[in-house]
Order: C-alpha cells, then sequence, then structure tokens
C-alpha cells in the first residue's frame, strides 16, 4: 500500500472515480446519502457529490504531506501532478457528466497540489542551500 500510495496521483483516481460513477452510474449529483436534522431546525442533506469533496479534501492532505518528501522521485511526481491537473482541467470543459461544480472543485484541488508541491519543494531547496553555506563557511 505504501508504495502505491507514493506512484499513484490521488486526486488523479478521484477524478476518475468520478468519471466512472458519473457515467456509469449516473449519481454524482442527484443521489443523496444520507439527510440529518440540525438543531436549528434545517434539514442538511449529504450527497454524493458532497462526499468526493471530502474524500477530494482529504487526499489534497496526503498529496500534500507526499510533496515534502525529497529525492529524485520528487521531479517525477510534480511531472505527473501536474499532468493530472491539465487531465481533470480538459476532462471539466470537455465531458458533459464533468462539467459540475464538484468536477470543478476537484480541479482546483488538483491545481493547489501542484503550487503546493512546488512551493514546498522551493522552500527545502533554499533551506538546504543555506545550510549548505553555513556548513561550508
Amino acid at each position: 500500500m505504501s508504495s502505491f500510495y507514493r506512484a499513484v496521483p490521488l486526486l488523479g483516481v478521484l477524478a476518475v472515480v468520478y468519471l466512472i460513477v458519473g457515467t456509469v452510474f449516473g449519481i454524482v449529483d442527484e443521489k443523496e446519502i444520507f439527510k440529518l436534522s440540525l438543531p436549528s431546525g434545517a434539514v442538511w442533506a449529504f450527497a454524493v457529490r458532497d462526499l468526493f469533496l471530502v474524500v477530494g479534501l482529504f487526499l489534497l492532505y496526503l498529496e500534500v504531506l507526499k510533496s515534502t518528501r525529497t529525492g529524485r522521485g520528487q521531479i517525477v511526481e510534480h511531472i505527473v501532478s501536474m499532468l493530472v491537473f491539465i487531465g481533470c482541467l480538459l476532462m471539466f470543459l470537455l465531458v458533459a457528466k464533468t462539467g459540475s461544480t464538484t468536477f470543478l472543485l476537484i480541479t482546483v484541488m488538483s491545481a493547489i497540489d501542484v503550487i503546493a508541491g512546488f512551493t514546498v519543494s522551493i522552500v527545502s531547496a533554499r533551506r538546504d542551500l543555506e545550510i549548505e553555506r553555513v556548513s561550508s563557511a
């Protein structure tokens, strides 16, 4: 499981699952999982689209956590994350079943993954350069 976690872009898997569930089953937007009455009297409905967003946020956290690792594989991971973002953006624009706010937010999550990955890499590279300068002086 650990190698799967490191090798596979998790938000890309989520996008593919969304596409399959939306295309094959057609239940992403209208299917409610449960309803809950709140103390305010409002009824909160939790739908399949909400589940995708919750899972997406958790996977975004894991992707940002993955980007904190250092090594040669990080460059490949950044490239794959960028490809996932481009794929999500193209699917959002060109595939009718993914033209929803839910999938747009999954696309935004993949963009945040790309930006966070590059940012973490740049910050850690700067830190490594500073440590190298101090130790060589």
